[in-house]
Order: structure tokens, then sequence, then C-alpha cells
């Protein structure tokens, strides 16, 4: 498997996380595992069956008024795990931000590439935490694959016909078309429409993006952002040009040096970036068509 050059310092920050991912997000439950919970035996499984629910999709946690899971405890750790271990957790509690996708290299050889999705704050805090080059490795040889242009070539996927350097796009009238591609995704929630109408209120100018990426520290930064992005939906892209990849990444990047400039917290502008695109596949096929149709 390849991974980035962070992933084996990933952990979870439990308790110390800001925005946890137990609280706002379906949580649907593995079949494996809700047979299992169904058959859990003591006051446990029986505190488990009074919060789940089976709908047409399968089960799922109910979560509570505030949006919570049910066994997310007030100090921000789980219920579950303190009683009973990792191992009672269905899948996608275990596997979160953890993703994995799968292309082919130029003989057709399935290759899977993981990595962790930025909607976590750890994650964000990894990538951001050193401005060189971001790098991928085969996590079974320990073989060192190099940078991201050298990892496509490794697969065999085509590089843009620009390259790989993020070259952010300043002028106004860019600015206009990107927000207004983005005002077109299905918002995760009031706040983030609040904040894309407040960009969009604003008089944009080329400084926004130019006074992020001016320095070697932060342009290195932004120049991570970017490969991840690209990185990230490889398998998604991989039926059109890796142009389109391209300017989905860039543009993405783009976004997140707006919001940067407007909030002052780079982190969380990547971590809500992915919260309401990454994390949403229809707004990421919306991206992708504008891509294509040279929208933004």
């Amino acid at each position: 498997m390849i991974l980035p050059d962070f992933y084996g310092r990933f952990r979870c920050k439990a308790s110390a996380c800001q925005h946890t991912c137990c609280r706002g997000w379906d949580i649907d439950i593995d079949d494996v595992t809700a047979d299992y919970y169904q058959q859990l035996e003591g006051p446990l499984g029986g505190a488990i069956r009074q919060h789940i629910a089976e709908g047409p999709d399968g089960w799922h946690f109910c979560l509570t008024a505030e949006g919570n899971c049910p066994f997310l405890r007030p100090d921000g750790l789980c219920q579950l795990i303190r009683q009973a271990g990792d191992d009672i957790l269905c899948d996608i509690c275990a596997l979160h931000p953890r993703f994995f996708q799968v292309v082919e290299n130029g003989s057709s050889q399935a290759i899977e590439l993981g990595g962790v999705g930025l909607c976590c704050e750890a994650a964000c805090e990894l990538l951001l935490s050193e401005t060189g080059p971001l790098t991928f490795c085969d996590s079974e040889t320990g073989r060192s694959i190099g940078s991201l242009a050298q990892l496509l070539k490794w697969l065999d996927y085509p590089l843009p016909r620009k390259g790989l350097t993020y070259e952010p796009a300043t002028a106004e009238k860019d600015h206009e078309r990107l927000l207004a591609v983005l005002d077109r995704t299905e918002p995760i929630d009031d706040a983030w429409t609040a904040q894309l109408k407040a960009l969009q209120a604003q008089t944009a100018n080329s400084a926004d993006s130019t006074a992020l990426t001016g320095n070697t520290g932060t342009a290195g930064r932004y120049q991570r952002i970017y490969d991840y992005i690209f990185y990230r939906q490889l398998e998604t892209f991989a039926d059109v040009p890796s142009d389109f990849l391209a300017t989905y990444a860039g543009r993405s990047t783009d976004f997140i040096a707006l919001t940067a400039a407007a909030t002052g917290d780079l982190p969380e502008a990547v971590r809500r970036w992915s919260e309401q695109i990454e994390y949403d596949t229809d707004n990421v096929a919306l991206l992708k068509k504008a891509a294509a149709a040279g929208e933004f």
C-alpha cells in the first residue's frame, strides 16, 4: 500500500480534539458489527441496542438531539472504547478518518493508496507540520516512492500538461468564478453558507493568495495541500484527463487560501473545506464537472 510521509505519525487526539468525529455525521454500522451488537450480552449490549436502529440502508447509531453519538462522553472520549476497547467499534468508527482507494498502474495491476482525510484536525496538523515536498512510500517494502510526480510516474498516471506546481489564481474574476461554483455545492451546515456569503461580499484582490504563498515556508505548505488534494482523488478522476484533477486541486487550494486569509487559521480552513467537499461525493462530482467544463 502507498502512504503519504506523515501517515505513520497519525494519532487520534481523542478528548483533545476540538472537532470530534462523533458529532454531526450519520454513523452507519456494518452488517458484521450490527450482528455482533445484537448478540452482545450484559448491560453494554443492552445499552447499544437501545441506541441503534435499522433503516433502508442498514443499521446506524441514533444521534442525540445535539447531533452527537449517544456514546460520546462529556470529556470527548468514547464510552464504548472505555468499557470494551477498540475491538467493539464498527468499521467506520475504527477506520475514520483513514481512506483507501485503488488505481491501476501501467501494467493494469491494482495498487492500493491510503491516507487520512483532512476533515480531521490531527491530519491537517500533520500535513502542515512540514514545508518540504510531500512524499510517499510503499508500506509493505518500506521503499520510498518520492514526490507526487514520482508516484504518478511509477503508476504510469499522466502528468497534467502544466505540471504539478501550485500556482494560485489571484485575479478578482478568478475568485468570483471560484466562489460562484462553490455556491452550487450542497452545504454541510449554515455556518458554511454564511462563510461563503461573507467571502463573496468581500472585495477580492490579488493579495489574498499571494500574501499567504509569498514566502518559502508558507508556499511549501500550500504546495503540500495541493499535492494531497490531488492524491486524494486519483481514483475518482481516473476516467478524465489529469488536467481536470489539477484544476480541482488548484482551485480547492485557492479557496483554502482565501478562507485562511479571512480567518487567519490555515489548518481550520483546510479542515472545513474537506468536510464540505471531499467528504461529500456529490460535491466532488459537481467540482469535477466544473473543472471539465472550464467553469473555474
